[in-house]
């Protein structure tokens, strides 16, 4: 839905007007300021209405017209467009831009964040889908076929976050009956209470309004960065330094009144780039658009895809945070595609380090592209895992002798807990998997269970854990454990040959000596132990034997 033309008109004449831009804290105009320095036009996004934007800004203007002795001039941007152009181009000096917007500013301008926003006491926030509480809609899973509103298509609240958590269960945009653009997200709850829609996607902080109106929350994200105020990068140095103390200074027991004023701004926090690493992946998940960027000198760690790109970012990037506070360089993480991609990442030597799983690391151990030096220690197992054959509650399959000649999506041929030991346990009952099943892959753990879950699937190999991954999307009761693998090895961290000696020492230490709480939850760990090539010979000659017999 488009916002009229001459609402958007009669907008941006009033706040780009001279006189929208006046406040108590202006220098005169005429000839007494004629050697004042040119205002510095500060661009916010129009994410509600013009008016109550302008008003919830309009204090910080003045705040910062203050702190830094230049006058600043508001301009509500049309859309989102138009505020990356603004300050891409340098009409705009300072943009208020959601991570999306933000990620795409700086990808194509090489805009500079100042700071992020504090809302609610976080520097963080989530998106939601929200549904009717009266509509019987509970679950992700059941908006196939349903009404669907999102914001602006640019929009990381109300569209970015929400499709990519709808791709994530395998629901494309295709599977709604309608999708429609309301540009605000007030609109979107309104219209689904109104039941006009049946779904809509937008912030937390917007749905809790109309929880007793009647909304629900049926699915919440992952947290990801507040807002960023940015910079263009042509404004000096000097002055976004005096802008950035000036805005983090807000809310230190000062300012309660400008506190009171910018209404659920509570203040600001300091901001790195590379927090916005998990908007990025969302984007080239979403879109193929690719913003994410690697230093000349930053360390890679190539990580097998086991589980969709944003799960294993939210898992794994405090792990790489720490890594980069242990030995002063700085990690990131790299998600390949699939296991393929994995594969020729490594054989490329374009990563320092690699994780994964035990069957994947042996195979490229005995070519001598990988090195392992330490093994992953789960809270239940230690330092073993294994895999699970699944199928639908009311499926007719009872035994493993069942599966023959049935369907089986396994997550791919190079995994270990998602088919080597499936593979290897059925074979102790005489069934050879290629023989005697029907094989195709799915990718990915949660497109296995999914499958198995409609009923495209007979039966599903992944591996034990990967259940918990979609706890919160789907009704497990509808999925009955088959069969339980014995245990294997679990995932090695492995160095590859470009990977600095010393380096690879300090990050050995650095894992076995892990005890932050907060990354081991992260991941999902109990640590990390000292291992070495040797301790995956068992798992070779098991394979091998299985393999030949």
């Amino acid at each position: 839905m488009k916002r009229p033309f001459l609402l958007v008109l009669a907008a941006a004449s009033l706040f780009c007007s001279p006189a929208a831009a006046a406040s108590p804290g202006n220098p005169p105009s005429g000839p007494a300021a004629s050697n004042a320095p040119p205002p510095l036009v500060f661009v916010i996004l129009p994410v509600e209405n013009p008016s109550v934007v302008y008003e919830k800004f309009l204090p910080l203007k003045e705040y910062l017209e203050k702190a830094i002795s230049r006058t600043i001039v508001l301009r509500i941007a049309r859309d989102y467009q138009e505020a990356i152009h603004a300050i891409g181009t340098g009409s705009a000096h300072l943009a208020y831009l959601d991570p999306s917007a933000y990620c795409e500013a700086r990808f194509l301008h090489r805009v500079v964040p100042l700071v992020k926003t504090i809302r609610n006491g976080s520097p963080t926030y989530r998106s939601v889908l929200v549904a009717r509480s009266d509509s019987g809609i509970h679950k992700i899973i059941e908006a196939k076929n349903k009404r669907i509103a999102f914001g602006n298509n640019s929009s990381s609240s109300s569209y970015l976050i929400p499709a990519v958590m709808f791709k994530e269960v395998g629901i494309g945009l295709s599977s709604f009956a309608t999708v429609d653009f309301l540009e605000q997200e007030d609109r979107i709850a309104l219209s689904v209470l109104a039941k006009r829609h049946d779904i809509g996607g937008m912030s937390e902080r917007v749905a809790k309004k109309y929880l007793g109106d009647g909304l629900s929350i049926i699915n919440v994200s992952e947290p990801i960065p507040q807002y960023a105020l940015s910079a263009s990068a042509g404004l000096p140095a000097a002055l976004r330094k005096s802008i950035r103390r000036a805005l983090l200074s807000i809310g230190k027991g000062r300012d309660p009144a400008l506190i009171a004023a910018m209404k659920d701004i509570d203040g600001f926090a300091p901001v790195e780039d590379r927090e916005f690493d998990v908007v990025r992946v969302m984007i080239k998940n979403l879109t193929g658009k690719n913003y994410l960027s690697y230093p000349k000198n930053v360390i890679k760690v190539a990580i097998l895809p086991l589980y969709s790109a944003i799960t294993l970012f939210e898992r794994f990037d405090p792990l790489m945070r720490y890594l980069s506070e242990r030995t002063g360089r700085e990690f990131k993480l790299v998600i390949p595609k699939d296991f393929e991609d994995f594969f020729a990442i490594i054989e490329r030597g374009d990563a320092d380090f690699s994780y994964s799983n035990p069957y994947i690391y042996i195979q490229l151990a005995n070519r001598g592209l990988l090195t392992a030096f330490a093994n992953t220690v789960l809270e239940e197992t230690g330092d073993i895992f294994r895999g699970i054959i699944i199928t639908h509650r009311d499926s007719p399959i009872q035994t493993v002798e069942d599966l023959k000649g049935r369907d089986v999506m396994v997550v791919s041929y190079r995994s270990a807990g998602g088919f080597l030991a499936q593979r290897l346990f059925l074979s102790e009952s005489g069934i050879d998997v290629f023989r005697d099943l029907k094989l195709r892959e799915g990718k990915r753990q949660e497109t296995v269970i999914l499958n198995v879950y409609r009923g495209t699937a007979d039966a599903g190999f992944v591996r034990e854990s990967a259940l918990d991954v979609l706890r919160e999307e789907i009704d497990l009761s509808r999925v009955r454990v088959l069969a339980r693998t014995p245990y294997i090895p679990n995932w090695p961290f492995a160095a590859t040959k470009r990977a600095d000696g010393d380096l690879t020492a300090q990050v050995q230490q650095a894992l076995t000596e892990l005890a932050d709480r907060r990354v081991l939850t992260a991941a999902r760990v109990r640590g990390f132990k000292i291992a070495d090539n040797r301790d995956f010979d068992d798992l070779r000659e098991w394979i091998d034997r299985k393999t030949h017999e």
